[in-house]
Protein backbone atom coordinates (compact mmCIF):
# COMPACT_ATOMS: atom_id res chain seq x y z
CA UNK A 1 0.00 0.00 0.00
CA UNK A 2 2.81 2.41 0.12
CA UNK A 3 4.40 1.78 -2.65
CA UNK A 4 0.95 2.37 -4.54
CA UNK A 5 0.24 5.75 -2.72
CA UNK A 6 3.91 6.94 -3.15
CA UNK A 7 3.82 6.12 -6.93
CA UNK A 8 -0.03 8.30 -6.80
CA UNK A 9 2.02 11.07 -4.63
CA UNK A 10 4.91 10.81 -6.92
CA UNK A 11 2.10 11.54 -10.21
CA UNK A 12 0.34 14.62 -8.83
CA UNK A 13 3.83 16.23 -7.31
CA UNK A 14 5.11 15.68 -10.96
CA UNK A 15 2.51 17.03 -12.84
CA UNK A 16 2.34 19.86 -10.77
CA UNK A 17 5.80 20.31 -11.33
CA UNK A 18 5.15 20.15 -14.96
CA UNK A 19 2.86 22.95 -14.85
CA UNK A 20 5.38 25.00 -12.50
CA UNK A 21 7.98 24.26 -15.18
CA UNK A 22 5.99 25.54 -18.06
CA UNK A 23 5.04 28.65 -16.28
CA UNK A 24 7.85 29.26 -15.63
CA UNK A 25 9.35 28.43 -19.52
CA UNK A 26 5.93 31.07 -20.33
CA UNK A 27 7.79 33.82 -18.52
CA UNK A 28 11.29 33.39 -20.00
CA UNK A 29 10.08 33.23 -23.33
CA UNK A 30 7.79 36.47 -23.20
CA UNK A 31 10.68 38.61 -25.14
CA UNK A 32 8.72 38.25 -28.74
CA UNK A 33 12.22 36.95 -30.34
CA UNK A 34 11.09 36.13 -34.04
CA UNK A 35 12.99 34.77 -37.09
CA UNK A 36 14.51 36.05 -39.96
CA UNK A 37 15.17 34.20 -43.40
CA UNK A 38 17.22 31.26 -43.23
CA UNK A 39 20.49 30.29 -45.11
CA UNK A 40 18.47 26.86 -46.15
CA UNK A 41 15.32 26.19 -46.84
CA UNK A 42 13.26 22.72 -47.59
CA UNK A 43 13.46 21.58 -50.89
CA UNK A 44 10.26 22.76 -52.69
CA UNK A 45 8.34 19.67 -53.96
CA UNK A 46 8.91 20.18 -57.68
CA UNK A 47 12.89 20.56 -56.52
CA UNK A 48 12.83 17.47 -54.91
CA UNK A 49 11.07 15.91 -57.81
CA UNK A 50 14.22 16.56 -59.92
CA UNK A 51 16.72 15.32 -57.75
CA UNK A 52 15.35 12.26 -57.31
CA UNK A 53 15.02 12.15 -61.24
CA UNK A 54 18.80 12.84 -61.60
CA UNK A 55 20.08 9.33 -62.45
CA UNK A 56 17.74 9.19 -65.10
CA UNK A 57 18.51 12.23 -66.63
CA UNK A 58 22.41 11.24 -66.34
CA UNK A 59 21.85 8.08 -68.01
CA UNK A 60 20.20 9.89 -70.77
CA UNK A 61 23.37 11.98 -71.04
CA UNK A 62 26.06 9.42 -69.68
CA UNK A 63 25.02 5.89 -69.91
CA UNK A 64 26.69 3.09 -67.59
CA UNK A 65 26.81 -0.89 -68.20
CA UNK A 66 25.84 -3.15 -66.11
CA UNK A 67 30.08 -3.68 -64.89
CA UNK A 68 30.61 0.37 -64.58
CA UNK A 69 27.52 0.72 -62.46
CA UNK A 70 28.94 -2.15 -60.20
CA UNK A 71 31.89 -0.35 -59.91
CA UNK A 72 30.90 3.29 -59.88
CA UNK A 73 30.78 3.52 -55.83
CA UNK A 74 34.71 2.45 -56.21
CA UNK A 75 35.82 4.72 -58.77
CA UNK A 76 33.72 7.15 -56.34
CA UNK A 77 35.66 6.66 -53.51
CA UNK A 78 38.95 6.73 -54.79
CA UNK A 79 38.47 10.45 -56.48
CA UNK A 80 37.49 11.56 -52.93
CA UNK A 81 40.84 10.58 -51.91
CA UNK A 82 42.06 12.41 -55.03
CA UNK A 83 39.85 15.36 -54.30
CA UNK A 84 41.05 15.74 -50.75
CA UNK A 85 44.49 14.19 -49.17
CA UNK A 86 45.80 13.16 -52.29
CA UNK A 87 44.94 16.61 -53.46
CA UNK A 88 48.61 17.55 -54.43
CA UNK A 89 49.43 14.00 -56.65
CA UNK A 90 45.71 14.96 -58.89
CA UNK A 91 45.93 16.42 -62.15
CA UNK A 92 44.37 19.27 -62.92
CA UNK A 93 42.09 18.27 -66.18
CA UNK A 94 40.99 15.21 -64.23
CA UNK A 95 37.18 15.59 -65.53
CA UNK A 96 38.70 14.76 -68.97
CA UNK A 97 39.07 11.28 -67.62
CA UNK A 98 35.91 8.92 -69.00
CA UNK A 99 35.61 7.36 -65.20
CA UNK A 100 36.84 9.99 -63.02
CA UNK A 101 34.00 12.16 -64.63
CA UNK A 102 31.31 9.49 -63.92
CA UNK A 103 32.22 9.21 -60.85
CA UNK A 104 32.38 13.22 -60.26
CA UNK A 105 29.03 13.40 -61.73
CA UNK A 106 26.90 10.21 -60.34
CA UNK A 107 28.02 11.31 -56.95
CA UNK A 108 29.43 15.06 -56.50
CA UNK A 109 27.32 16.91 -59.01
CA UNK A 110 24.58 15.08 -57.45
CA UNK A 111 25.29 16.56 -53.57
CA UNK A 112 26.45 19.69 -55.44
CA UNK A 113 22.61 19.88 -56.65
CA UNK A 114 21.21 19.27 -53.44
CA UNK A 115 23.33 21.79 -51.56
CA UNK A 116 23.17 24.63 -54.03
CA UNK A 117 19.12 24.32 -54.69
CA UNK A 118 18.32 24.50 -50.83
CA UNK A 119 21.03 27.50 -50.51
CA UNK A 120 19.55 29.02 -54.06
CA UNK A 121 16.44 28.36 -53.18
CA UNK A 122 16.44 31.74 -50.60
CA UNK A 123 18.43 33.78 -52.32
CA UNK A 124 17.13 36.93 -54.07
CA UNK A 125 18.91 37.03 -57.59
CA UNK A 126 17.19 39.16 -60.24
CA UNK A 127 18.40 39.01 -63.54
CA UNK A 128 16.83 40.52 -66.67
CA UNK A 129 15.43 39.53 -70.07
CA UNK A 130 18.33 39.94 -72.42
CA UNK A 131 20.90 39.68 -68.95
CA UNK A 132 24.37 37.90 -69.07
CA UNK A 133 25.69 35.86 -66.67
CA UNK A 134 29.17 34.41 -66.15
CA UNK A 135 29.80 31.09 -64.37
CA UNK A 136 33.00 30.03 -63.41
CA UNK A 137 34.78 26.98 -63.06
CA UNK A 138 31.48 25.39 -64.07
CA UNK A 139 32.76 21.97 -64.57
CA UNK A 140 29.21 20.08 -65.74
CA UNK A 141 27.24 23.50 -65.32
CA UNK A 142 26.44 22.11 -61.76
CA UNK A 143 25.29 25.50 -61.03
CA UNK A 144 23.35 26.89 -63.93
CA UNK A 145 21.39 23.44 -63.96
CA UNK A 146 20.80 24.28 -59.63
CA UNK A 147 19.29 27.62 -60.01
CA UNK A 148 17.42 26.36 -62.96
CA UNK A 149 15.79 23.85 -60.61
CA UNK A 150 15.66 26.13 -57.71
CA UNK A 151 14.39 29.59 -59.75
CA UNK A 152 11.51 28.57 -61.61
CA UNK A 153 10.45 31.91 -62.25
CA UNK A 154 13.68 32.78 -64.13
CA UNK A 155 13.29 30.08 -66.02
CA UNK A 156 11.23 32.61 -68.29
CA UNK A 157 13.61 34.81 -68.14
CA UNK A 158 16.04 35.33 -71.86
CA UNK A 159 19.04 34.74 -70.24
CA UNK A 160 23.03 34.63 -71.57
CA UNK A 161 25.48 32.14 -69.76
CA UNK A 162 29.01 31.74 -70.28
CA UNK A 163 30.22 28.56 -68.59
CA UNK A 164 33.93 28.56 -68.42
CA UNK A 165 35.92 25.48 -67.57
CA UNK A 166 39.90 23.95 -68.09
CA UNK A 167 37.88 21.16 -69.18
CA UNK A 168 36.01 21.32 -72.62
CA UNK A 169 34.81 17.87 -72.27
CA UNK A 170 33.04 18.50 -68.71
CA UNK A 171 31.58 21.56 -70.18
CA UNK A 172 29.92 19.46 -73.72
CA UNK A 173 28.38 16.91 -70.50
CA UNK A 174 27.41 19.38 -68.77
CA UNK A 175 25.35 21.09 -71.68
CA UNK A 176 23.81 17.88 -72.53
CA UNK A 177 22.71 17.58 -68.46
CA UNK A 178 21.41 20.81 -68.74
CA UNK A 179 18.84 20.06 -71.90
CA UNK A 180 17.82 17.14 -70.43
CA UNK A 181 17.19 18.86 -67.05
CA UNK A 182 15.01 21.48 -69.56
CA UNK A 183 12.97 19.21 -71.18
CA UNK A 184 12.12 17.01 -67.80
CA UNK A 185 11.12 20.18 -66.68
CA UNK A 186 9.34 21.11 -69.33
CA UNK A 187 9.71 24.73 -69.02
CA UNK A 188 9.83 26.20 -72.84
CA UNK A 189 8.29 29.47 -74.36
CA UNK A 190 6.88 28.34 -77.64
CA UNK A 191 9.61 25.43 -78.08
CA UNK A 192 12.42 27.84 -77.18
CA UNK A 193 14.64 27.13 -73.78
CA UNK A 194 15.50 30.76 -72.92
CA UNK A 195 18.36 30.27 -71.00
CA UNK A 196 21.81 30.39 -73.74
CA UNK A 197 24.37 28.10 -72.84
CA UNK A 198 28.13 30.00 -74.45
CA UNK A 199 30.66 27.08 -73.27
CA UNK A 200 34.50 28.95 -72.80
CA UNK A 201 37.23 26.45 -72.67
CA UNK A 202 39.60 28.23 -70.41
CA UNK A 203 40.60 29.33 -66.91
CA UNK A 204 39.10 32.20 -64.93
CA UNK A 205 40.76 35.20 -66.13
CA UNK A 206 39.83 34.22 -70.00
CA UNK A 207 38.41 37.41 -71.60
CA UNK A 208 34.68 37.59 -72.26
CA UNK A 209 32.78 39.18 -75.08
CA UNK A 210 30.01 41.04 -72.62
CA UNK A 211 30.14 42.30 -69.54
CA UNK A 212 27.69 40.32 -67.34
CA UNK A 213 25.06 41.23 -64.51
CA UNK A 214 25.91 37.90 -62.52
CA UNK A 215 29.05 36.58 -61.35
CA UNK A 216 28.80 33.01 -59.90
CA UNK A 217 31.36 29.96 -59.25
CA UNK A 218 30.91 26.80 -56.91
CA UNK A 219 34.10 25.19 -55.15
CA UNK A 220 36.59 26.40 -57.97
CA UNK A 221 38.44 28.73 -55.46
CA UNK A 222 38.79 25.53 -53.67
CA UNK A 223 40.67 23.93 -56.31
CA UNK A 224 43.06 26.99 -56.95
CA UNK A 225 44.60 28.31 -53.49
CA UNK A 226 45.75 25.37 -52.61
CA UNK A 227 48.52 25.12 -55.15
CA UNK A 228 48.77 28.81 -55.48
CA UNK A 229 51.81 30.94 -54.79
CA UNK A 230 50.67 33.77 -53.69
CA UNK A 231 49.00 34.19 -50.52
CA UNK A 232 45.63 33.94 -49.70
CA UNK A 233 44.99 38.28 -48.93
CA UNK A 234 46.91 38.76 -52.59
CA UNK A 235 44.87 36.01 -53.89
CA UNK A 236 41.58 37.37 -53.05
CA UNK A 237 42.65 40.99 -53.97
CA UNK A 238 43.67 39.41 -57.42
CA UNK A 239 40.00 37.40 -57.54
CA UNK A 240 38.12 41.18 -56.62
CA UNK A 241 40.10 42.85 -59.23
CA UNK A 242 39.17 40.04 -61.78
CA UNK A 243 35.25 39.81 -61.04
CA UNK A 244 35.14 43.66 -61.41
CA UNK A 245 36.62 43.52 -64.78
CA UNK A 246 33.97 41.09 -65.80
CA UNK A 247 31.19 42.96 -64.18
CA UNK A 248 28.37 45.31 -65.30
CA UNK A 249 28.30 48.88 -62.98
CA UNK A 250 24.94 47.13 -61.74
CA UNK A 251 25.61 43.28 -60.41
CA UNK A 252 26.09 40.98 -58.55
CA UNK A 253 28.54 38.52 -57.40
CA UNK A 254 27.70 34.76 -55.80
CA UNK A 255 30.94 32.66 -54.52
CA UNK A 256 30.54 29.23 -52.94
CA UNK A 257 33.01 27.55 -51.21
CA UNK A 258 32.98 23.95 -49.24
CA UNK A 259 32.62 24.94 -45.65
CA UNK A 260 36.21 24.83 -44.22
CA UNK A 261 38.35 27.12 -42.43
CA UNK A 262 40.72 27.71 -45.48
CA UNK A 263 37.46 29.07 -48.04
CA UNK A 264 35.92 30.71 -44.91
CA UNK A 265 39.17 32.76 -44.28
CA UNK A 266 38.94 34.03 -48.54
CA UNK A 267 35.64 34.79 -48.23
CA UNK A 268 35.83 36.87 -45.51
CA UNK A 269 39.09 38.42 -47.13
CA UNK A 270 36.76 38.86 -50.81
CA UNK A 271 34.33 40.30 -48.49
CA UNK A 272 36.18 42.96 -47.65
CA UNK A 273 37.25 44.04 -50.64
CA UNK A 274 33.55 44.27 -52.10
CA UNK A 275 32.48 46.57 -49.27
CA UNK A 276 35.39 49.05 -50.21
CA UNK A 277 34.29 48.80 -53.93
CA UNK A 278 30.89 50.32 -52.46
CA UNK A 279 28.84 46.69 -52.85
CA UNK A 280 26.15 45.66 -50.53
CA UNK A 281 26.11 42.29 -48.85
CA UNK A 282 22.99 40.12 -49.73
CA UNK A 283 23.81 37.11 -47.57
CA UNK A 284 24.94 35.61 -45.16
CA UNK A 285 26.15 38.40 -43.38
CA UNK A 286 22.99 40.54 -41.21
CA UNK A 287 25.22 43.60 -41.82
CA UNK A 288 27.81 45.56 -43.76
CA UNK A 289 30.25 45.76 -41.21
CA UNK A 290 33.96 44.40 -40.36
CA UNK A 291 33.68 40.50 -40.34
CA UNK A 292 33.91 39.23 -37.15
CA UNK A 293 34.49 35.75 -38.07
CA UNK A 294 37.46 36.33 -40.01
CA UNK A 295 39.06 33.09 -39.11
CA UNK A 296 42.56 35.03 -39.41
CA UNK A 297 44.31 38.09 -37.06
CA UNK A 298 42.65 41.49 -37.64
CA UNK A 299 44.55 44.44 -36.29
CA UNK A 300 43.37 47.54 -34.78
CA UNK A 301 40.65 46.57 -33.44
CA UNK A 302 41.12 47.35 -30.00
CA UNK A 303 38.34 45.05 -28.23
CA UNK A 304 35.94 47.76 -29.73
CA UNK A 305 33.90 45.21 -31.35
CA UNK A 306 34.74 41.32 -30.47
CA UNK A 307 36.25 38.82 -33.36
CA UNK A 308 36.13 35.07 -33.34
CA UNK A 309 40.12 33.38 -33.03
CA UNK A 310 40.20 30.21 -34.81
CA UNK A 311 36.43 30.41 -36.35
CA UNK A 312 35.17 30.25 -39.42
CA UNK A 313 31.43 31.10 -41.33
CA UNK A 314 30.00 28.43 -42.74
CA UNK A 315 27.00 26.85 -42.85
CA UNK A 316 25.05 23.07 -41.76
CA UNK A 317 21.96 20.85 -43.19
CA UNK A 318 20.66 17.77 -42.45
CA UNK A 319 20.68 15.32 -45.56
CA UNK A 320 17.63 13.64 -44.12
CA UNK A 321 15.68 15.07 -47.01
CA UNK A 322 17.82 14.66 -49.54
CA UNK A 323 17.15 11.69 -52.26
CA UNK A 324 16.60 8.45 -51.10
CA UNK A 325 18.78 6.78 -54.11
CA UNK A 326 22.02 9.36 -53.09
CA UNK A 327 21.83 8.44 -49.23
CA UNK A 328 22.28 5.01 -50.16
CA UNK A 329 25.67 5.79 -52.81
CA UNK A 330 26.81 7.63 -50.22
CA UNK A 331 27.13 4.54 -48.00
CA UNK A 332 27.90 1.89 -50.38
CA UNK A 333 30.79 4.79 -51.32
CA UNK A 334 31.88 4.30 -48.02
CA UNK A 335 30.91 8.30 -47.12
CA UNK A 336 27.79 8.25 -45.58
CA UNK A 337 27.29 11.34 -44.17
CA UNK A 338 24.37 12.69 -42.47
CA UNK A 339 25.44 16.54 -42.65
CA UNK A 340 26.77 18.84 -45.66
CA UNK A 341 28.24 22.32 -44.81
CA UNK A 342 29.42 25.44 -47.28
CA UNK A 343 30.08 28.75 -47.38
CA UNK A 344 28.89 31.46 -49.35
CA UNK A 345 29.29 35.26 -50.05
CA UNK A 346 26.47 36.78 -51.90
CA UNK A 347 26.60 40.31 -52.72
CA UNK A 348 25.85 43.24 -55.06
CA UNK A 349 26.50 46.82 -56.33
CA UNK A 350 23.68 48.57 -54.51
CA UNK A 351 20.94 46.88 -55.91
CA UNK A 352 19.53 45.79 -52.59
CA UNK A 353 20.60 49.17 -50.51
CA UNK A 354 17.26 49.55 -49.23
CA UNK A 355 16.88 45.77 -48.16
CA UNK A 356 20.49 46.25 -46.34
CA UNK A 357 19.11 49.60 -44.56
CA UNK A 358 16.08 47.66 -43.59
CA UNK A 359 18.34 45.02 -42.20
CA UNK A 360 20.81 47.54 -39.35
CA UNK A 361 17.68 49.67 -39.17
CA UNK A 362 15.27 47.78 -37.21
CA UNK A 363 13.69 50.06 -34.32
CA UNK A 364 15.17 48.93 -30.74
CA UNK A 365 16.75 45.30 -32.30
CA UNK A 366 19.10 43.58 -34.71
CA UNK A 367 19.40 41.17 -36.77
CA UNK A 368 21.92 38.15 -35.79
CA UNK A 369 23.06 34.92 -37.94
CA UNK A 370 23.25 31.58 -36.07
CA UNK A 371 26.36 29.91 -38.00
CA UNK A 372 27.19 26.65 -35.20
CA UNK A 373 25.75 23.88 -33.57
CA UNK A 374 24.40 24.04 -30.09
CA UNK A 375 27.10 22.97 -27.44
CA UNK A 376 26.56 23.54 -23.56
CA UNK A 377 28.81 25.94 -22.28
CA UNK A 378 28.06 24.93 -18.93
CA UNK A 379 25.16 22.71 -17.24
CA UNK A 380 21.77 23.15 -17.88
CA UNK A 381 22.55 25.77 -20.06
CA UNK A 382 23.01 25.65 -24.31
CA UNK A 383 24.96 28.03 -26.50
CA UNK A 384 25.09 29.00 -30.53
CA UNK A 385 27.36 31.37 -31.92
CA UNK A 386 26.07 34.03 -34.33
CA UNK A 387 27.53 36.89 -36.19
CA UNK A 388 26.11 40.79 -35.90
CA UNK A 389 27.06 44.17 -36.66
CA UNK A 390 27.74 44.56 -32.76
CA UNK A 391 30.44 41.72 -32.91
CA UNK A 392 31.33 37.95 -32.66
CA UNK A 393 28.18 36.83 -30.14
CA UNK A 394 27.80 33.88 -27.63
CA UNK A 395 24.05 33.23 -27.76
CA UNK A 396 23.01 31.09 -24.51
CA UNK A 397 19.60 30.24 -22.92
CA UNK A 398 18.37 27.42 -20.55
CA UNK A 399 18.26 23.89 -21.66
CA UNK A 400 14.46 23.94 -22.48
CA UNK A 401 13.11 22.17 -25.73
CA UNK A 402 11.16 25.25 -25.96
CA UNK A 403 14.39 27.58 -26.03
CA UNK A 404 14.47 29.55 -29.37
CA UNK A 405 17.90 28.15 -29.89
CA UNK A 406 16.68 24.69 -29.50
CA UNK A 407 14.73 25.81 -32.49
CA UNK A 408 17.15 27.57 -34.40
CA UNK A 409 18.71 25.66 -37.03
CA UNK A 410 22.19 26.71 -38.93
CA UNK A 411 21.99 29.67 -40.37
CA UNK A 412 19.04 31.07 -38.72
CA UNK A 413 18.45 34.74 -38.45
CA UNK A 414 17.51 35.85 -35.46
CA UNK A 415 16.26 39.35 -34.45
CA UNK A 416 17.35 39.85 -31.04
CA UNK A 417 16.21 43.26 -28.51
CA UNK A 418 19.20 45.51 -29.04
CA UNK A 419 18.77 45.84 -25.06
CA UNK A 420 20.18 42.36 -24.45
CA UNK A 421 23.67 43.33 -26.07
CA UNK A 422 25.72 44.98 -23.56
CA UNK A 423 29.36 45.37 -24.70
CA UNK A 424 30.56 44.57 -21.25
CA UNK A 425 29.37 41.10 -20.41
CA UNK A 426 31.51 38.96 -22.58
CA UNK A 427 32.63 35.08 -22.59
CA UNK A 428 35.43 35.01 -20.62
CA UNK A 429 36.93 32.01 -23.31
CA UNK A 430 36.00 33.74 -26.58
CA UNK A 431 35.71 37.10 -25.64
CA UNK A 432 32.53 37.05 -27.51
CA UNK A 433 29.28 39.17 -26.43
CA UNK A 434 27.55 37.00 -24.60
CA UNK A 435 23.62 37.47 -24.91
CA UNK A 436 21.13 35.91 -22.74
CA UNK A 437 17.90 34.59 -24.72
CA UNK A 438 15.12 34.46 -21.88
Amino acid sequence: HQSKDKKQYTKVFGEKLNQKNEKLRGSRNSTPYTFGKPVFSGLTSEAKNILEYFPMLLDQVLPLDAKKKQLLPQHIHTLFHELTDERSSRKTHYLNDPVKLSAYTHYYVWWNLVRLTKLLQNLDIRLDDGDYAADFGSGPLTLVCALWIAKPKLRKKRLTWYCVDISNKALSFGEELFLALCAYTGKKDNGEILWTVKKVCGAFGTALSEKVSLVTEANMFNEIFWNSPLALEEQADKTRQLIMRYLKPQGAVLLIEPGIPLAGAFLSLLRDGFLKEGFTIESPCPHGKTCCIPNRQIQDRAGKIPVATHKWCHFTFETADSPTNLLRLSETSNLGKTRASLSFLFCSTNRNAATQTAKTNQQNSIQVRIYSDIFMPEPHTIGRYACSEKGFMLLISPAYKTSVLNKAVSGSILIVPEAAVQQHRRDKKTNALLVVID
